[in-house]
């Protein structure tokens, strides 16, 4: 027994000894490329205008329709800020001329299907989910819902409630109240800044909401996306037929005014009695039109925007220890120059070291730019979340909506990658010493003034916000 015991045993040494000889180190495996084929959809413009983004995909017996409205919260009057946004609350919960509200409600619920609308500052939304079984159904309603809302008016005041009711908790939240704040302060007069107030919100009348559509909502306005379980010359046969009665608005969209070339950069604060001090600073950015874009956005995911790996985070929150979150966003506007923002929380005793510390870090990117490691792990980190953008239908066609809602070049989305990786650490430096103004920032603290003390006007002279 004892010698059977010992045979196995040799056996099975020679057994992994060989095993092992014939693994290799994973440095010396050879893998496959994998190359990545940007997804594309089937446009086609409707005779109404009205175009269309196609994706077939039968693995499912699902559809999705997402949609891009040309309306928003820039184009409604200052003084009925908020309009814009109850249209879209009410669009879809009011029922159409043909449908009271609870019947729309039941008639998608027995199909279980939704339709959604909103209204943002540049854009209106509108989806649809559907079985393909009841595609035909599904259309009738969304059809319905887009051409022949009806604004129910009880449906309107329970909106309209609800919005008055979260104004006048808006200042619960030092959140919100920095958020807000911010806009007013770099939008001062233009109406991507217009907020609505408790005031603004009461003015609004249902006749507002239904002339608000009328006006500038028609078939011209539509952007379209449908993925999933279709074919695609039925739906288009079939969008011809469901829209051909819809009019065109009765008015053009007012023109947009260019944003300002300068902000109101100051130190400003709101005095709450919180123990922490929440944190909004920066100025106007750059447009994805841009060609520096790009390296725009390299250099602020290595400045704050790659999480765990940015300079901000891991100087202020791991060596530091002023925050447990700091981050820095540059928004890209698609049609403006949009605008860069830097935020986070901290004790009130640090407010001004966390402040200063955030703005050194700016300074030290202009001076001193990035490292080939840093460079590396932002692009291969922006590339690497570029293709999971694709990895739903519904996803793709979004995006292809989104490209040509805005007026962005065709081929913006496969050159995407390749101006990804040719941004160079030179790039970086140009991009941070061109767009980036520490001592040009909005600077915005929400905290108590006793506990935070005066250490803010060593940065420059302190306004005071009262809140509304």
């Amino acid at each position: 027994m004892k010698r059977l015991f010992f045979v196995s045993a040799l056996l099975f040494i020679a057994f992994v000894f060989n095993a092992r000889a014939e693994v290799k180190h994973p440095s010396l495996l050879k893998y496959p490329k994998i190359e990545f084929k940007l997804p594309k959809t089937e446009r086609v413009k409707l005779n109404n205008g009205i175009v269309l983004h196609l994706l077939e995909n039968h693995e499912l017996p699902l559809v999705d329709i997402t949609a891009m409205v040309r309306i928003g919260s820039v184009y409604e009057p200052k003084e009925t800020a908020g309009l814009a946004s109850l249209t879209g609350a009410v669009w879809r919960s009011g029922g159409t001329t043909s449908l009271p509200p609870g019947e729309l409600d039941e008639k998608l619920e027995f199909i279980a299907a939704s339709v959604e609308t909103g209204i943002g500052r540049k854009s209106g939304s509108i989806s649809m989910s559907v079985l393909t079984k009841d595609l035909d159904e599904g259309l009738e309603l969304f059809a319905d819902v887009i051409k022949n809302p009806a604004f129910d008016e009880k449906r309107f005041e329970v909106a309209k409630g609800n919005m008055l009711e979260g104004l006048r908790r808006q200042n619960d939240d030092p959140t919100e109240i920095a958020r807000r704040e911010f806009r007013r302060l770099l939008l001062p007069s233009h109406p991507l800044g217009y907020i609505p107030t408790v005031e603004t919100v009461s003015r609004i009348e249902p006749e507002d909401v239904k002339n608000f559509y009328k006006d500038y909502v028609g078939p011209e306005s539509f952007i379209i996306g449908i993925s999933g379980d279709f074919d695609s010359k039925e739906i288009i046969a079939r969008f011809e037929n469901l829209f051909e009665d819809f009019p065109r608005a009765m008015e053009k969209l007012p023109v947009i005014p260019p944003l300002p070339d300068d902000v109101n950069a100051g130190v400003f604060l709101v005095d709450k009695k919180i123990p922490q001090t929440v944190f909004r600073s920066g100025h106007f950015g750059v447009s994805r039109k841009n060609p520096d874009y790009y390296s725009v956005r390299v250099m602020n995911f290595i400045l704050g925007g790659g999480g765990f790996t940015s300079r901000l985070l891991q100087e202020i929150r791991s060596t530091k220890g002023l925050a447990y979150s700091v981050w820095s966003y540059f928004v890209g506007g698609e049609n403006d120059k949009g605008f860069f923002l830097t935020g986070g929380e901290t004790k009130a005793a640090s407010s001004f070291e966390f402040i200063s510390a955030t703005r050194d870090i700016i300074r030290r990117m202009i001076e001193k730019g990035v490292s080939d490691k840093e460079l590396t792990l932002a692009k291969e980190s922006i590339l690497n979340s570029f293709i999971f953008g694709f990895d739903k239908d519904v996803k793709i066609v979004s995006k292809y909506v989104w490209l040509e809602y805005n007026g962005l070049p065709p081929d913006y989305l496969e050159k995407f990658r390749d101006n990804i990786q040719k941004v160079t650490r030179s790039d970086v430096k140009k991009a941070a010493k061109k767009y980036l103004h520490p001592d040009e920032m909005i600077i915005l603290a929400v905290g108590d003034k006793s506990l935070i003390g005066d250490d803010l006007g060593k940065i420059g002279p302190v306004t005071t916000i009262e809140l509304e």
